[in-house]
């Protein structure tokens, strides 16, 4: 049995036992049932308008949680061709941390790392997440005088997701690789009523005997939620097409498996295949441009209903990169890039006055609320990061190169430079990897 065959047939186990279900919210804990967070109502007590806003929160965060950045499938030392030599000499950059570059491992070496990012999101298609404007209309009181409730409130949203990413890449060939990207991920969220005022309750049209004009406290509480587990795992498949002396093409697929609990944002919940194209120049031997545009195809998802008891399409859209690493001292590797994520017709919140206006004699309930759109936007970030061979250029005792010599430590920061989609704070990197020449 070849080594494609039996790659193939270990993706088709993957894909044949992977499955998504509806959740009921009046009676699970899944993370995604905590919207709206303090109000304390299932998703059985609340309006149509209520559980849009509750759809719209969820599948906003979900599109854009299943295209975090990861480190690239394979980096460290590679070799380029010296046509003067005839023979293919080590690069003195260590290559990038986050983006693609084109050449690949070489045949029966094998590559692996271990990474570790934080991100702590502060706001949500520009809404900060420290006070989340929110109006919603529970059910209509049943009877021969019913009458409406309408609640005003603003949330205080907390979100973290620590990501410990496994990466493994094998050459097959000297101009194919293969990687498998197993993510861990432990998502942390909880809201509460955010500083201010306490939100508040209007009773439209209540019977006699009612506070028909009158108000009263929205039912407050705090509510946090925590899940723990594998993400989405990512195969990938990239074969080099140009292996010139300075510049270098290859393409690829990237095909993740909706392999993570998506109800508690682990995961897409959704297939995904990004063929991309990179390109990259070798300018010196200690410093390279490259550049990748791919773009990300997804299945359905059980994060976006249909409104009719489907589900819709996880949005997907062009992807570029654009960076470069240079060599800034010996053994160690400056590494900066340029990332775009497009998302095309994507769920997203925006804010306006509520709809439709509550007119209360007495009381003006114009207030301004989120509520859920349909957009296209892209997100741009940047990052910066170092890569150091602690052991590069050492010899052993009988004079080869030590084998230590492809261990590398890195970090990065990644900085969004745009006000769309789920912002972070600057996400910190680490991360550890080495290549093993010989197997």
């Amino acid at each position: 049995m070849t080594k494609r065959t039996l790659l193939f047939l270990v993706m088709c186990c993957v894909l044949s036992v992977v499955a998504m279900a509806q959740v009921n919210c009046s009676s699970s804990t899944k993370l995604v049932c905590q919207i709206p967070f303090a109000t304390g109502l299932t998703g059985a007590t609340l309006s149509d308008q209520a559980k849009n806003t509750a759809v719209a929160f969820n599948s906003s965060i979900a599109t854009q949680l299943t295209q975090l950045s990861l480190q690239s499938s394979a980096s460290g030392v590679v070799f380029v061709f010296n046509k003067a030599l005839g023979v293919d000499e080590p690069l003195e950059n260590l290559g990038p941390i986050l983006t693609e570059r084109a050449q690949t491992l070489g045949k029966n070496k094998l590559f692996l790392g271990f990474s570790f990012q934080r991100f702590t999101f502060n706001s949500i298609d520009g809404i900060g997440l420290g006070a989340v404007p929110y109006v919603y209309q529970t059910v209509t009181s049943p009877g021969p005088l019913p009458f409406s409730q309408y609640s005003q409130e603003k949330e205080h949203i907390s979100f973290n997701v620590n990501q410990y990413v496994v990466l493994a890449t094998y050459g097959l060939t000297n101009k194919t690789d293969i990687s498998i990207v197993l993510p861990f991920e432990r998502v942390s969220i909880g809201s509460g009523a955010a500083s201010g005022p306490p939100g508040t309750q209007y009773f439209v049209g209540a019977p006699p005997g009612y506070a028909q004009l009158g108000t009263g406290p929205v039912r407050q509480r705090y509510v946090v939620g925590t899940a723990s587990g594998i993400g989405d795992i990512l195969f990938n498949i990239k074969q080099l097409f140009v292996k010139g002396e300075r510049t270098n093409v290859s393409g690829g697929f990237l095909l993740r498996i909706p392999s993570g609990d998506a109800l508690n944002y682990l995961g897409s919940g959704a297939y995904g295949l990004n063929p991309y194209a990179v390109l990259s120049y070798q300018i010196k031997p200690w410093i390279a441009p490259h550049a990748r545009i791919g773009y990300q195809w997804n299945t359905n998802t059980v994060l976006i209903p249909n409104g009719r008891g489907g589900s819709s399409r996880l949005p997907g859209g062009f992807q570029y990169d654009l960076g470069a690493d240079a060599k800034v001292v010996k053994n160690v590797t400056l590494a900066g890039d340029f990332l775009g994520n497009q998302f095309l017709n994507s769920p997203a919140l925006a804010t306006g006055t509520y709809s439709p206006p509550v007119g209360i004699p007495g009381y003006n309930l114009h207030p301004i609320s989120v509520t859920g759109v349909t957009t296209t936007y892209t997100i741009n970030d940047f990052s910066i990061g170092v890569k150091w061979s602690p052991f590069g250029g050492r010899k052993s005792r009988d004079g080869k190169s030590s084998p230590w010599q492809e261990l590398l430590l890195y970090g990065n920061v990644l900085f969004q430079m745009n006000d769309t989609g789920l912002r972070s704070d600057p996400v910190p990197l680490v991360g550890i990897s080495y290549k093993f020449n010989k197997l």
